[in-house]
């Protein structure tokens, strides 16, 4: 009687990490693809006018760099 309980629980547990496994692959599949289309966007906003965001990125690093230093 024991043997089958812990063979079901075995085989219950195995189901269980199953389950979670495909969620998993779902839900890192899903992200993939969101953290793609974001990535698209990005590329084409960035590339209709380039020099706007370098100098963006140049100036918050000036900030950051600036606030960085003062905290010393």
């Amino acid at each position: 009687m024991e043997e089958d309980e812990i063979k079901e629980i075995k085989r219950t547990l195995n189901d269980l990490n199953v389950k979670i496994e495909d969620k998993f692959n779902e839900i890192s599949k899903s992200i993939g693809t969101t953290i793609g289309e974001k990535q698209e966007y990005a590329e084409s906003k960035i590339n209709e006018n380039p020099l706007a965001y370098v100098a963006g990125a140049f100036v918050g690093g000036a900030i950051m760099g600036y606030l960085m230093s003062r905290g010393k």
